[in-house]
């Protein structure tokens, strides 16, 4: 008899968390780039090359090509989430975390 696993799969997860990035669109919208990458590039999140090419994108493109890079890494939320609180945005940083936990 085969065990049915009651875990959601990598893919159902990561599926999961590319969703609630964009719900939060317009929330991350309000911050400011060049405050969070540094911590997700300490955190290896993403990498120093990947910060390069964000910042090198116009203001108004960079949140959407942030977000279209987390969707591609994993264990992203808790150092974004620690990346908004450390810059004082902790109300986005609450809605992160109630997507995350099905809120």
């Amino acid at each position: 008899m085969a065990t049915v696993s009651c875990s959601p799969s990598l893919a159902d997860i990561r599926a999961l968390q590319a969703d609630n990035l964009d719900r939060l669109r317009d929330s991350l919208q309000q911050i400011n780039i060049r405050d969070v990458v540094p911590l997700l590039v300490a955190r290896n999140v993403l990498r120093s090359y990947e910060m390069g090419a964000l910042y090198a994108k116009g203001s108004d493109e960079q949140v959407d090509a942030l977000i279209d890079l987390l969707k591609t890494k994993n264990h992203w939320v808790g150092p974004l989430t620690d990346a908004l609180i450390r810059n004082g945005k902790a109300p986005i940083a609450k809605i992160l975390l109630e997507l995350q936990n099905g809120k």
